[in-house]
């Protein structure tokens, strides 16, 4: 978001211009639908067969906050829990993020 903020809000402006001086509910409606054309974007993105990958300095950083494990870690957690159990954590964890 520092490297490329400017280009992402640049692009989502007809959604957030003069979002600032606007009440809560047309804010939360403005930010629903410049989610919404981020959303699109990334799956077109994904279906043309492109990847998305971290940035080396955010892979770094990443990683040293526990958010993106390290390859000996995530092979380690392979190796003690199964497919299953990884799919339930793993929707657990994505509920706890939408709370």
């Amino acid at each position: 978001m520092q490297q490329n903020g400017a280009e992402l809000t640049a692009a989502l402006a007809p959604e957030l211009m003069g979002i600032k001086n606007q009440p809560a509910m047309i804010k939360n409606r403005a930010l629903d639908r410049s989610m919404a054309y981020l959303r699109e974007t990334l799956s077109v993105w994904l279906a043309a067969g492109n990847e998305i990958n971290y940035s080396a300095q955010d892979n770094d950083i990443l990683t040293a906050i526990g958010y993106r494990p390290d390859a000996p870690s995530q092979d380690d957690n392979h190796e003690k829990f199964t497919p299953a159990q990884n799919m339930i954590y793993t929707r657990r964890r994505a509920g706890l993020a939408a709370q």
